[in-house]
């Protein structure tokens, strides 16, 4: 072949004949091959590649073989091969150096690992052997590699085994990390009557995850989208990379978008990256991580310890934080979403057990709410009250009406028979539990939970309409609903849980010996101090100051060290107790405390605004206001 020559024709060998032919004489698919290639004739008649000879051409160097008897023989001998390759296992197929039906990376054409496999599908891998219909067998393993017959595949293995195992480890990584991703990803949406909460979850090595609030925000918070923290934006960095910038405007174009609106997105990468408050109240809701939820609470106690005082001057307690815009506290979250474990020890722990019984907290309906049975039980067991609801969420809707509106036969029934609630009870207006369920499920038909609680109900006697004797019931529900809330039904409940820990409201006198065990109040503090509260919403200022004083040197001595920070809020209540009774030698007890209270490292400020405000009401008596520590002349202190 001259190939100087300009109008030189290329010509290229068959590796069937053996014969140097022109390119009208391959097919277009045959003669883009490099080696094996066959030409019309030979493929017409079915003829295979000579091996042996294309080899020894290849060897040579020649360019050409004219010998006919070459494509008689090679095809006489390729017919008996054929018949070997499909059933003599000791004669097993000649490897034909078939590099194109072997794995190669083709970096132009990336895919997840930016690496492409460059397939022959109409070659076989071992011999060479060209199918033009696409006939033949794929690696189950790797699926990278194509060979024509079972023997070819065998034969190929030892070769092949390195890129087939290679390829396969390659795709269970990649499926492990895929899983691993997935592993613990959720989206939730939940809403009360306050606002609404969505969460899209993503713990993976790269993934985002989100939390919206809508209907509150926190302090000097902003609407808009924000990362949780510094954290989070590093996280979020470290995850986009170049990106990033390009995200962060995403982020302030909607932050103003949103401005005017009680909406927030907070985004994060791990949620180590949330503050105490949100990793506390998360764990216990839908992550169900108690571990975290341990270890974010003292961080939590210790932020409601410096928040100094709620608008109306009580004292933040735990029962206080609760879900921007959801309006639920960690214990009401946990009890809806079931959360046994998690519900049970902040039942228990003397940390956060006030959220069984605080106001504006209603576990044991949440619980009813979802189903959750088993768990409303547990709650009650450790004082919660199953007939507690509010206005905010509830619209002091009965716990019964709740449990029906939704569907919930068992936990009705559990209220019912279990909790001793009336079925025949209206809520607020005037309505019972059969209207309630019409009115505030409009596919309660459809549903066959609701259908259940209307043929309970009925059953029960309950009439579902509303008529006159249901105005009169409406009345009844609103005064008893008054009374429920009232301060007298919070002391009755208090002195019960009192009574039910083994507490006495009296002090006992010195001279008393009944021979029982000496009275510890650090035994019962929790109930004690309940007790002073409802005392003190009653007004009856002294003998709350008398429980406060109890509860604060039980709280002292409680801990395994001095000056524990627990009595500041006790110390707080018992300080304003002693100047609402007005007394001159209540002030003056109250001038003392305070002044021991600010001399303690680690003190609030609203311990300092008490001492303020009490030499200011002294002044205005023209008492005499003294500062020399705790001694306090006349005070007995």
């Amino acid at each position: 072949m001259a190939n100087d020559d300009d109008n030189a024709v290329e010509e290229k060998p068959c590796g069937a004949c053996l014969k140097v032919l022109t390119s009208e004489q391959f097919s277009k698919k045959q003669w883009q091959q490099k080696q094996r290639r066959r030409c019309k004739n030979c493929a017409d008649s079915g003829k295979e590649i000579d091996v042996a000879g294309l080899i020894a051409i290849l060897n040579d160097g020649a360019q050409s073989s004219n010998d006919p008897s070459t494509c008689n023989a090679s095809g006489g001998g390729t017919a008996a091969s054929k018949k070997k390759k499909k059933g003599n296992k000791k004669n097993p197929p000649v490897f034909a150096g078939n590099a194109d039906g072997l794995y190669q990376p083709d970096a132009t054409r990336g895919n997840i690992h930016g690496l492409k496999a460059t397939l022959a599908s109409d070659i076989c891998a071992w011999c060479g052997k060209v199918e033009e219909n696409e006939d033949l067998m794929l690696c189950p393993v790797c699926k990278n590699i194509y060979y024509c017959s079972r023997a070819c595949q065998k034969a190929a293995y030892p070769e092949h085994e390195l890129v087939c195992q290679q390829r396969r480890q390659d795709r269970k990584n990649s499926k492990e990390e895929r899983n691993e991703r997935k592993k613990g990803d959720f989206t939730i949406s939940e809403a009360s009557g306050t606002g609404s909460f969505f969460l899209d979850y993503h713990p993976g090595p790269n993934g985002i995850s989100c939390v919206f609030y809508k209907g509150e925000l926190r302090g000097d918070e902003q609407p808009g989208q924000h990362f949780a923290s510094e954290a989070a934006a590093e996280g979020m960095r470290a995850v986009l990379k170049e990106k990033f910038p390009l995200f962060c405007r995403s982020m302030e174009k909607d932050t103003l978008e949103s401005r005017g609106t009680l909406k927030r997105t907070e985004l994060f990468t791990n949620a180590d990256e949330l503050n105490a408050i949100d990793q506390f109240l998360l764990s216990c809701g839908p992550l169900n991580d108690m571990q975290r939820a341990k270890e974010a609470l003292p961080y939590v106690l210790h932020q409601i310890n410096i928040s100094g005082l709620k608008p109306d001057g009580t004292i933040p307690n735990i029962g206080d934080i609760t879900v921007r815009g959801y309006g639920l506290n960690a214990l009401e979250w946990a009890s809806r979403r079931g959360n046994f474990a998690l519900a049970e020890w902040l039942a228990t722990d003397s940390r956060t057990k006030v959220m069984l019984t605080c106001v504006d907290s209603a576990p044991v309906a949440w619980a009813c709410y979802t189903n959750r049975v088993e768990l409303a039980k547990m709650l009650v067991k450790h004082g919660a009250d199953s007939s507690a609801t509010y206005s905010s969420v509830f619209d002091h809707k009965p716990p019964a009406h709740l449990a029906s509106e939704n569907g919930q036969l068992l936990a009705l029934k559990y209220l019912v028979e279990g909790c001793g609630h009336d079925i025949h009870e209206c809520d607020t207006d005037g309505q019972d539990i059969r209207v309630s369920l019409r009115r505030n499920n409009k596919v309660w038909a459809q549903t066959a939970g609701c259908v259940a609680c209307d043929d309970y109900a009925k059953g029960k006697g309950v009439l579902g309409e509303m008529s006159t004797t249901n105005k009169k019931a409406k009345a009844a529900a609103k005064s008893k609903t008054q009374q429920q809330t009232s301060d007298d039904k919070k002391l009755e409940a208090a002195l019960r849980q009192l009574k039910i820990a083994g507490g006495r409201e009296d002090e006992p006198d010195e001279d008393d010996d009944d021979g029982s065990e000496e009275d510890n109040p650090g035994d019962y503090l929790d109930q004690l101090l309940a007790v002073a509260d409802a005392r003190y919403d009653l007004g009856q200022y002294s003998k709350a100051a008398s429980l406060y004083y109890r509860g604060y040197h039980a709280a002292m001595h409680r801990g395994s060290y001095m000056n524990n920070p627990a009595i500041f809020p006790i110390a707080h209540k018992m300080i304003q107790s002693w100047v609402k009774t007005g007394e001159k030698s209540d002030l003056n007890w109250a001038h003392g405390m305070a002044q021991q209270n600010v001399m303690m490292p680690g003190h609030p400020a609203y311990i300092r605004k008490d001492l303020l405000e009490v030499e200011r009401i002294m002044a205005k008596k023209n008492m005499k206001v003294q500062r020399f520590g705790m001694a306090m002349g006349g005070s007995g202190f």
